[in-house]
Order: structure tokens, then sequence, then C-alpha cells
């Protein structure tokens, strides 16, 4: 029979790769994952010991390369986070809104040098809060902008732009007490000559990586990989219910992986 056939898929425990990769999580903290060989960490203890000194630790070394063109020593700043165990993905506090990070893995010694075994990519944590440039839509055109609200399901998938900023237009008039409004700027200055204000906003950021030859898709969209294969997608996320699917297949498109996160948001 067929069944019996049939094998139980397993994911290996490492697909021999040298690379450290991390990811957006929000404004404060990011993502890495990585794999180091196993030859190539047995080479570079080697190195340390015929340097006449001994490895210690293996440690993340996080860098702010905000505005830099990072050459491994000029970074504005860093912090070490020592790994424990067989550990091969981590969380990393960074703890500063709308700037650049890069990620090092490596072994100090005793005497207090570094040793690199693999750098990462480099990411921008997003801004928190309110842009303070009004005349500015998420800082791209204005029809991709609303093409991707679309896509998170804002107002119903498909509506063309125009009558989704008149459905905007219109939800915005409701809520406020206040002369009709025609842009996002009057809305800020209205409310700040009450005094008194409070706007809530909510954004949903999907974020992961596979094979960088392979096809990505997102709610059906093809969506465009990094060098390294991770990509980052915010969306508008009204209230409701909004599913997005996500769908990678290799570039012989033999295999297919498949991952839909379902989000509900509810305001009171």
């Amino acid at each position: 029979m067929r069944t019996k056939e049939m094998r139980r898929f397993n994911f290996p425990q490492g697909y021999g790769d040298q690379k450290i990769v991390i990811l957006v999580r929000d404004p404060w903290w990011i993502f890495a994952y990585w794999e180091i060989r196993r030859e190539r960490e047995e080479e570079i203890i080697g190195k340390i010991k015929t340097d006449g000194d001994s490895p210690v630790k293996t440690i993340l070394r996080v860098y702010d390369v905000t505005d830099i063109n990072f050459n491994g020593k000029n970074a504005h700043s860093y912090f070490d986070i020592e790994l424990k165990g067989l550990a091969s993905t981590w969380y990393i506090n960074v703890g500063s809104p709308d700037k650049s990070w890069i990620v090092d893995i490596g072994i100090v010694t005793k005497k207090g040098s570094f040793y690199l075994l693999a750098r990462s990519n480099t990411i921008k944590t997003p801004r928190y809060g309110m842009s303070d440039k009004l005349d500015a839509e998420w800082m791209m055109p204005e029809d991709d902008y609303w093409k991707m609200f679309g896509l998170s399901g804002g107002f119903g998938v498909g509506k063309g732009s125009l009558e989704v900023r008149e459905m905007v237009k219109k939800r915005l008039e409701e809520q406020i007490t206040s002369a009709q409004i025609s842009s996002g700027a009057s809305f800020y200055r209205k409310m700040q000559e009450r005094k008194f204000w409070l706007v809530v906003n909510t954004e949903l950021i999907v974020y992961g990586a596979t094979e960088p030859d392979a096809k990505l898709t997102v709610q059906g969209k093809e969506i465009k990989l990094q060098p390294d294969g991770t990509f980052t997608l915010r969306f508008a996320l009204p209230d409701g219910k909004q599913v997005i699917p996500v769908e990678a297949a290799s570039s012989d498109g033999i295999d297919r992986r498949k991952i839909t996160p379902i989000v509900t948001r509810k305001t009171e």
C-alpha cells in the first residue's frame, strides 16, 4: 500500500551553511538565527591557540551601524550576548527604534580578543510613534501604499485606491466631531487645536526567510526576497480577522512550504 511506502519528513538538524541572519520583529527587538559548520569553529579555535590564546565563550556582538558603511570597527556602539548550550536562535532587545544593526557571531578569548565566525545582513528597526513627516505616506508612492492597505484587508480587498481613500476619509469624519477634513495633515492640525487628543493605530509586521532563489507569495502576490532569502512586510491592521497565507516554492518547483498566520484585531 502507498501508506506504507510514505515516510514522515523530518527537517535536518542543519544544512551545512555558514551564516547568521537577522530579522526585524518590532522597533525594539530583532531576531537572529545561525548555523556554523563544526570545521569552521575548529579552524578558528586552532588559530586562537596558534596565537598563544585560548577560547572562553561564544557570543553575539550586536552593532549599531546607523548611517555607516560598516567595516567591522567603525560602529557607533555595540554590546555582547553570551550564548549558552546549543542555541541556534535568539531574540535580541536592541532597545532603539529607527536604527540599523549588524550582528556578528564569534569567539571571545582569555586575552579579550574577538574571532569572527560569521557576520549577518544589515537591518533597520522601524520608527516608533506617529511620523513627523505629515506630507509623506509611509515613505512609498501613494498608489503602492493604498495597494498594500488593500492587501491587508483594510475596507475590503480589491477596491481601487481612490475608493479606499474616500472610505478612510468618511470613517475619520464619522469619528471626529469637527469640520470636514481633506488630508492627514489637516486632521493633525485640528486635533492639536483641541489641546487633548488620542490616536491609536496598529500595524502588522510579517517577516521570515526561505532559500534565496525560491519563489515567495503572500496572499497570492509574489514578493521579492532579499539576497539572503529574508523578507519583511508591513501591513495596516484594521479590526476583524486577517488571513495571510505565505507560500514558498523551490526554484525547480518540486518543494513547497505554506504557513498561514491568522490575526484578529478588536478595538474597544
